[in-house]
């Protein structure tokens, strides 16, 4: 209910936000002038965690969240200035980044490969990565399911000519492998959860091994020279590193807001947070030489044709 005591002018800005589905948090000290930073999440997963961990009940600022079925859309969001910050995996970024999207990297997490795999149908006769041979594969373009799968092809001894690549979104290609259109499906959590704990498929392969699978956090870089902004993106991000800290031990407390916020079945959920060992990270050297080395990789698959200086994608003072 809106106060009518306030001055017309805060209750004219808090209706509109409460038309509009703004999040906003109780603070005694709130005005009409205080700072939104519009926020891009992927399947309520960055939302969910921080409410979780109990790091969205103090926020000094407005978030405005905008939900994303997947990286690709959410960074053309970002491209065109609908987003101010998001979290987002290493091989979209660098799809984005190369195309000239004005983002840079400031921190992130990585799980080691864990969070993505290729899933074929339970009852396939496919059971090793040789296997693909003369099969349809599912996956989503720029985005990980490239150079995961060519990276297991390559470390099998099979040729990425010898599989016939399906680019599709992932609601998509959930469809396609459950039907039999195609033979396997190449993705990420929480759809892999949702292919073997709903659809009967299985895990072929795993990431472990080809892909660190970084997760990075995007900040439009006219945003950072917004003071306030670049105040808000700064705590933001140090209660994402929080939260994932807390989840590692939380993981009960943590699936049950997971499910709530994500209208994921509770099963599914669990899965999800169970199979992904998503660790905070500090951008560093090493982080930096990683990302070029997936970047190096990308172009010999020609995914991407242009040369760029990798290292301009980071900004390693943001959080410092």
């Amino acid at each position: 209910m809106v106060n009518n005591s306030l001055p017309l002018s805060r209750r004219m800005c808090l209706m509109t936000m409460m038309a509009t589905g703004m999040t906003t948090f109780s603070d005694p000290s709130w005005s009409d002038d205080r700072t939104v930073l519009s926020v891009g999440d992927q399947n309520e997963s960055l939302r969910s965690l921080l409410e979780a961990a109990g790091e969205a009940t103090t926020f000094p600022y407005h978030i405005e969240w905008k939900q994303f079925s997947q990286a690709q859309p959410l960074l053309q969001a970002q491209n065109a200035g609908v987003i101010d910050f998001c979290h987002a995996g290493d091989v979209a970024f660098l799809f984005a980044y190369a195309a000239g999207a004005p983002i840079v990297a400031i921190g992130g997490s990585v799980d080691g490969g864990r969070s993505a795999a290729i899933v074929v149908r339970n009852k396939s006769a496919i059971h090793a990565v040789q296997d693909l041979r003369g099969k349809r594969v599912a996956l989503s373009r720029a985005g990980l399911g490239e150079p995961l799968l060519y990276g297991a092809l390559a470390q099998s001894g099979v040729d990425r000519t010898d599989v016939q690549v399906v680019n599709v979104p992932q609601s998509v290609a959930r469809m396609a492998l459950a039907t039999g259109q195609v033979d396997a499906w190449v993705t990420w959590q929480p759809y892999v959860a949702l292919a073997t704990g709903m659809d009967d498929a299985r895990i072929l392969r795993d990431a472990k091994g080809i892909l660190s699978f970084y997760v990075f956090a995007l900040a439009h870089q006219a945003v950072l020279e917004n003071p306030l902004k670049r105040a808000a993106i700064i705590d933001l991000e140090k209660r994402v590193g929080r939260a994932l800290e807390w989840a590692r031990t939380h993981k009960d407390a943590y699936c049950e807001t997971y499910a709530r916020i994500s209208h994921l079945p509770h099963n599914i959920a669990a899965l999800a947070i169970e199979e992904s060992d998503r660790r905070s990270i500090v951008i560093d050297e090493n982080v930096i030489k990683g990302t070029k080395e997936l970047y190096d990789n990308l172009r010999s698959y020609g995914l991407l044709k242009n040369g760029i200086d990798i290292s301009h994608a980071f900004d390693l003072a943001v959080l410092d």
